[in-house]
């Protein structure tokens, strides 16, 4: 009786912990692309606010962080659409402008068609998740209305490695426009596709499952840093 009585009192420490976020463990999901500009903000913003909640921040491609919040192995996660959200709540957060990267000047001197960009040496990240990436998903859809193909001539897992290629002249690579501002441009050059191409980023939970505080906290830090990149960028421009 007093080992049940003291298993109910630590379910109940436990659940009052998460409650008011004195203790626990957020299990969130980011695609990929975030470790390059977003994880590390977001991990000090919440870490100074609720210094006593763990954060494990997983970085996968965004079906894979759909597939584990479906099955409850993540409680909730930013990812970039289309994935498929079958037993999942989805809200878009933010809409950002994928860009083309070019050493070379010249590459980058006007708006970059499908076309154009099937006859430039090709670099791409993401290399296991392959078609799976929801850039590339775009990319083939776009290339496939316009009857070509595209042929990356390198393929690497990060970002950072694609545009590293990039600045040493090895081909073209495209991200994100935070991507590439929170890297630096020295050396490089960017350009807007003709036909503007975007990331669409989403918060993503479990239909059957309310958020706790510590992963509805979590999203709204989230969005206000998602806020303060858009805003950085508009001033840029």
């Amino acid at each position: 009786a007093e080992r049940v009585l003291a298993d109910v009192d630590r379910a109940r420490d436990a659940v009052a912990e998460v409650r008011d976020l004195r203790g626990g463990t957020l299990g969130f999901g980011m695609f990929g692309t975030a470790s390059a500009y977003l994880i590390a903000d977001l991990a000090a913003d919440f870490r100074r606010k609720y210094p006593e909640v763990r954060l494990r921040l997983v970085g996968l491609n965004s079906y894979e962080v759909a597939d584990q919040v479906r099955n409850a192995t993540l409680e909730a996660g930013l990812i970039v659409l289309p994935v498929d959200d079958a037993g999942l709540d989805l809200r878009v957060a933010r809409v950002e402008e994928l860009v083309v990267v070019s050493r070379d000047p010249a590459r980058a001197f006007e708006p970059v068609t499908i076309e154009t960009l099937a006859e430039a040496p090709l670099i791409l990240y993401d290399a296991q998740y392959g078609a799976h990436e929801p850039m590339r998903r775009q990319l083939v859809d776009r290339a496939q209305r316009a009857g070509i193909t595209l042929r990356p001539v390198i393929e690497v897992e990060g970002i950072e490695a694609a545009v590293g290629l990039a600045r040493r002249g090895l081909g073209d690579t495209i991200v994100p426009r935070a991507a590439i501002s929170r890297q630096g441009g020295r050396g490089l050059h960017f350009a807007s596709f003709a036909e503007p191409l975007y990331d669409t980023f989403a918060f993503i939970a479990r239909s059957d499952a309310p958020l706790s505080p510590a992963a509805r906290a979590f999203v709204e830090i989230a969005e206000r840093r998602l806020a303060i990149r858009c805003h950085r960028l508009v001033a840029h421009d």
